[in-house]
């Protein structure tokens, strides 16, 4: 049977962490047999012993860890603020597989991390495809003063010194972003994709046993490597077109077999000819296994050498506002969306063209032309411009 809490203070001092400075010494280990210390990539039912706080439904540990987490595979909030150093937190830094540890200075089992973030720190300035960001957050709004978030020290920059450590850290002055994130215990690690979806999750590295640092990163690497198998084996699950790209095509790329091959992993890439204006221009078909017509439709800019336009007319593709081709109406794009809609010419003549920028790509959903105020076009078709940036090889 599982237990439940009742008593508001146990409820508070569980749901965070203990405090840094307190009677307990009982930071950095676990008291129970089945400690909520796994990394984990989906919640699973907790074991029988696990016990449910009546105030937040969180299944946790005899020591209070929680055995799920509420956002796996949810994209992550959008994060904002001041970074320890001073600086603003820049949202690029998240565009790519990011670990992002949230802790505070006065939560003891955090400092008992300290010694194993600053080793996962290292390891991971290793890694070009894994960055680390670490939030520091108030146990609650309640307590969001600078004595008792920092307590001694007075701020983040002043433990970095005093400790001799130093990665980036996002300052939650207000427990806004660790309301946001549903954080239910301190320390908590992220693990976040490329995409901002939320794909692992873990408590303190300091009672896990063996070599956690090692151990976490190894989890990691798994998770990633499983997900690219997944990937290959089923790429019309992940099939997706936007402003930023279109599968794993985000910036401007050669064009040749190589680079669209890496691109598009699992797909068979075809090469073929299209016709414009009384000349042949090659192209790649990017084909799913099982499937007549193209997912994608690779043109080159052949003066470049790189890839001109992605086009996608396949239902199974994705487009940022979550929409379909064939199904997808135009009273379903935002207003503001709308406004940068504007008649086609020449092969669009007879479409409807809406645009939109990021940076020097371009992103155009197409839409049949509507014949009267009350008609209301479906998607036809989703492309995607990078541009004229430098090609990556």
């Amino acid at each position: 049977m599982k237990r439940a809490f009742y008593a508001a203070a146990s409820l508070l001092l569980i749901a965070a962490c203990n405090p840094a400075e307190t009677a307990d010494p009982q930071h950095g280990v676990s008291t129970d047999p089945n400690p909520a210390t796994r990394f984990i990539t989906m919640n699973a039912p907790p074991p029988n012993t696990a016990i449910v706080n009546e105030g937040d439904n969180v299944a946790r540990d005899a020591d209070g860890r929680p055995y799920g987490y509420d956002l796996l595979g949810q994209p992550l909030p959008p994060l904002s603020g001041q970074m320890a150093d001073g600086s603003t937190f820049d949202p690029d830094m998240l565009d790519t597989w990011t670990v992002i540890d949230v802790w505070g200075i006065w939560c003891g089992d955090c400092l008992a991390d300290a010694p194993y973030v600053a080793a996962l720190v290292t390891a991971i300035e290793q890694d070009p495809d894994l960055d680390f960001l670490s939030i520091h957050t108030p146990a609650n709004a309640n307590r969001a003063t600078v004595e008792e978030m920092f307590g001694k020290y007075g701020s983040v920059a002043n433990y970095f010194a005093d400790k001799g450590y130093s990665y980036p850290t996002l300052i939650d002055d207000d427990a806004s972003i660790r309301e946001a994130l549903k954080i239910s215990w301190t320390p908590s690690y992220l693990l976040v994709d490329p995409d901002g979806i939320i794909r692992g999750f873990r408590s303190d590295l300091s009672v896990a046993g063996g070599e956690p640092v090692k151990d976490f990163l190894k989890d990691v690497a798994k998770l990633k490597e499983d997900l690219r198998e997944s990937e290959i084996e089923n790429p019309l699950q992940q099939a997706s077109i936007g402003p930023e790209g279109a599968a794993r095509l985000t910036g401007a790329v050669p064009f040749n077999t190589d680079a669209i091959r890496g691109a598009f992993p699992g797909y068979q890439i075809v090469p073929d000819q299209i016709s414009a204006e009384g000349e042949n221009y090659p192209v790649f078909n990017i084909m799913a296994e099982g499937k007549e017509t193209p997912v994608y439709v690779v043109e080159s800019s052949w003066s470049l050498g790189q890839v001109y336009r992605v086009t996608t007319r396949h239902p199974d593709v994705t487009g940022p506002l979550g929409e379909h081709i064939g199904s997808f109406r135009l009273s379903e794009l935002p207003e503001l969306a709308r406004k940068g809609c504007t008649e086609g010419a020449n092969a669009y003549a007879d479409k409807l063209l809406c645009s939109e920028t990021d940076g020097e790509a371009l992103f155009q959903r197409v839409f049949n032309k509507p014949e009267s105020e009350e008609d209301n076009p479906v998607l036809i078709q989703m492309s995607w411009l990078p541009g004229t940036g430098v090609p990556s090889e």
